[in-house]
């Protein structure tokens, strides 16, 4: 069988390795560096040539590792025209190919964690993991372990603990290195000099973050919302080139739980609407479910009000809605992708001494924006007070 993949020197550097037997394969860059796609590519391969071989694939939540790892591997191997539907499982999330398995499971899966020795393991994100799942998957796999990641931590244990190994070999990569990047994203990704000296730092150079600068440090995963809460709200935050987001908002026992709906570019306003009746319709909102929109946005919110939606500006004062946000206790769903996403990301701008300053780098906060929207003008709402 014959591969035409398009590689780039990220592939190469990998497969170098892989060549070599390298126990720890660890690849740190920035964004659209091609190290998610080049590890998938290089596992393809692998399960393509070797015999008798498992390959797992891992990441810390199964619907990011859907949404992104999972994605791209299907992906390759529908462009080299080799993929055979009746041997993917779509259940158990396997793939076979001849004596060969490929396997995607997440740590939420402990069963799988702890479950079958594999030969190669490659864990996607790998600073979403922690220490002790690391070890967990380390005793079960017998030959080599690819990871990747962007930088956003100044201390991890994946510096501590794995680079310092003699058996690890680490591979930096940036957008430079990938020549197949659209020239959008190029552009969006250089803008990062002029907008933050950390993002750029991690997300165009590929180097570690400087952690000071995180905004919020207190949210936890959680499975779902929960059941019967005390209030539900939602954020609305207009845009078209960039995405629309709306963030659902269960409030039970004064703590917070988000769950993103609605992560979308280029929708007109009508196109939103249709999307907020779909959700009337799987129950996820109804049309009195309180929303908070982007006030900047008055002529769109009049329009989705006439639509018999239940909207009102909201309050966008940044400083204020991020500080009443860090009094509560606060939860985001696993399959929150892109929420997840943006809260680990999210920072203070610094000045040229380094100092944070109090206005958050205005870069991948959609989701962000929308949940303060919601959060900080129903925190404003008079609360019924009693007499006696």
């Amino acid at each position: 069988m014959k591969l035409n993949l398009s590689a780039t020197t990220v592939f190469q550097s990998n497969y170098n390795e892989y060549l070599k037997n390298t126990r720890l394969v660890i690849n740190q860059g920035g964004r659209g560096s091609s190290k998610t796609w080049s590890i998938a590519q290089l596992f393809l391969l692998i399960l393509l040539t070797k015999k008798n071989v498992l390959l797992t694939v891992c990441r810390k939540t199964l619907p990011a590792l859907r949404a992104t790892a999972m994605r791209d591997f299907f992906e390759i191997m529908k462009a080299e025209e080799i993929y055979l539907k009746e041997k993917h499982n779509r259940t158990d999330l396997t793939y076979h190919y001849k004596t060969n398995e490929i396997e995607f499971i997440s740590i939420d899966q402990p069963q799988k964690v702890r479950g079958r020795r594999r030969q190669y393991l490659w864990m996607n994100e790998a600073n979403e993991f922690s220490y002790e799942d690391f070890r967990q998957l380390n005793l079960r796999t017998e030959k080599q372990i690819w990871q990747d990641f962007n930088p956003s931590d100044e201390y991890h244990w994946i510096y501590d603990k794995v680079l310092t190994r003699k058996d690890a070999c680490l591979i930096k990569s940036t957008y430079k290195d990938n020549p197949f990047l659209d020239p959008v994203i190029v552009k969006e990704i250089e803008l990062l000099q002029g907008l933050d000296p950390n993002y750029w730092r991690i997300y165009g150079l590929g180097e570690r973050g400087i952690s000071e600068t995180k905004i919020y440090l207190h949210w936890q995963y959680c499975d779902e919302l929960p059941k019967n809460p005390d209030e539900i709200i939602y954020g609305l935050d207009f845009g078209y080139n960039n995405p629309t987001a709306l963030i659902k908002i269960s409030i039970k026992d004064q703590k917070y739980y988000w769950h993103e709906l609605i992560y979308e570019s280029h929708l007109t306003n009508s196109q939103v609407i249709d999307k907020l009746n779909d959700l009337v319709r799987l129950n996820e909102m109804t049309k009195n479910s309180m929303i908070y929109a982007d006030s900047a946005e008055p002529q769109r919110i009049e329009e989705i009000h006439k639509a018999g939606f239940n909207i009102k500006p909201a309050d966008k004062d940044v400083k204020k809605g991020i500080d009443i946000i860090k009094t509560y206790a606060w939860f985001i769903t696993k399959s929150s992708i892109n929420a997840l996403k943006e809260v680990k990301s999210y920072s203070w701008k610094v000045d040229k001494d380094g100092k944070n300053l109090d206005e958050p780098v205005k870069q991948n906060d959609h989701l962000m924006d929308a949940g303060r929207y919601a959060i900080h003008t129903y925190s404003k709402k008079p609360k019924i007070q009693f007499s006696f």
